[in-house]
């Protein structure tokens, strides 16, 4: 009888999902941050978002299990000021949301680059995030977070 009186709707099910999702990041981070310190000093070389395309020599970021750090770029990264000489990002950017996620990424970036330190990032296809950051079409923004 309980369980004709609770249906979750659809809306309450994606929300766990997320829960469970974020709860997952969670751990996976807090992990991360422990292990952090192997990777302090100088000249630090970042690689975010890496997924399976691993530098070597640099320090591999990203949420997949192959990465050297599991870390949630969405909070502050865990590296002294002015201690990388590169920010690297390739195809990782573009499913940031904005502003918040994206700005706050931008910001840490600059925050830990050096003076004269290069940040650099690709994207898969220029136009369409561009148009899409400028407010034109927020459509992707939320197909990318539900993936």
């Amino acid at each position: 009888m309980l369980r004709n009186i609770f249906k979750p709707t659809a809306g309450f099910r994606r929300a766990l999902r997320d829960l469970k999702r974020e709860f997952r990041l969670q751990r996976l981070h807090c992990a991360a941050l422990k292990r952090v310190r192997r990777y302090s000093g100088n000249n630090l070389r970042l690689n975010v978002g890496c997924g399976k395309n691993l530098k070597q020599g640099w320090i591999n970021i990203d949420l997949s299990k192959e990465a050297d750090l599991q870390l949630d770029v969405r909070e502050p990264l865990p590296f002294a000021t002015e201690s990388a000489s590169i920010v690297y990002s390739e195809h990782f950017f573009e499913h940031l949301e904005y502003p918040e996620e994206a700005l706050h990424f931008l910001k840490e970036s600059l925050r830990v680059l050096q003076p004269g330190g290069r940040f650099s990032v690709g994207v898969p296809d220029t136009e369409w995030p561009v148009t899409s950051y400028a407010g034109e079409n927020r459509e992707y923004f939320h197909i990318a977070r539900e993936r």
